[in-house]
């Protein structure tokens, strides 16, 4: 999920699951919290942001998705921000203070019943604020309170800026990419507070992470990262 605010961000990633958690340990001792999660490539990618408005954050996990540990922290009013699938387990984040009134998911094996939950969640008034793929699962997290408009789109290959500017987006912005098969999603999220975005895609990710630099100095922010046909996808915005 993207945070609508945000001052500094900080990017870490390892391959084990023990150095990840030492690593994000470290950085909210430093007041910053995961803004986006995601795995791929053997790789374990996680950008932090500072400034969020947001106040505590933990993350549950387990072979099956955690459903009984989420409803732990939903009663302790944190709400799910991201999540991910390593191959083996089901990664979930879960942030307090985030502006979220209600939240609920739905796991389904088939896509088409997938597609027809979101359209009834949207009917009842629900954002997608995450989707993942994972153990042969469709995840959709829904949540009310952000009275963001939204709609999704598809492509076979992940679109370049230059696509994206001759594309109808009605003033949306990207909030979150992710893979189903031979099709990379995008879900396109107005009244988030951004208006302007670029998207970036390679298989060296150490150059991606020198071009995200580049944005940062230019005053954009790192708001969703995902890995598609062996490539990254950056999309920054400001």
């Amino acid at each position: 999920m993207i945070a609508t605010k945000r001052k500094g961000q900080s990017f870490t990633y390892r391959s084990k699951w023990a150095d990840i958690k030492d690593s994000i340990k470290e950085k909210w001792d430093e007041d910053y919290l995961i803004t986006d999660f995601d795995y791929g490539d053997g790789m374990y990618r996680v950008l932090l942001s500072s400034g969020t408005g947001w106040s505590g954050q933990a993350y549950r996990w387990g072979e099956t998705f955690p459903a009984e540990k989420v409803k732990e922290l939903w009663d302790r009013k944190y709400r799910i921000t991201n999540v991910t699938y390593d191959g083996s387990d089901w990664i979930v984040v879960m942030s307090g203070d985030t502006g979220i009134s209600g939240q609920k998911y739905f796991l389904k094996t088939d896509f088409a019943d997938f597609e027809k939950a979101i359209s009834e969640a949207w009917k009842e008034g629900y954002d997608i604020t995450k989707v993942a793929f994972g153990n042969d699962l469709y995840l959709g997290v829904m949540s009310k309170g952000l009275d963001w408009s939204q709609s999704w789109w598809h492509w076979t290959e992940f679109p370049t800026d230059e696509l994206m500017k001759n594309k109808k987006t009605d003033g949306k912005i990207i909030t979150d990419v992710f893979a189903f098969g031979n099709k990379v999603f995008a879900i396109a999220s107005g009244n988030t507070g951004y208006t302007k975005q670029r998207f970036h895609k390679n298989k060296d990710f150490d150059y991606l992470i020198k071009l995200l630099k580049n944005r940062w100095d230019e005053g954009y922010t790192l708001t969703t990262v995902s890995y598609y046909k062996e490539e990254w996808i950056f999309v920054v915005s400001k």
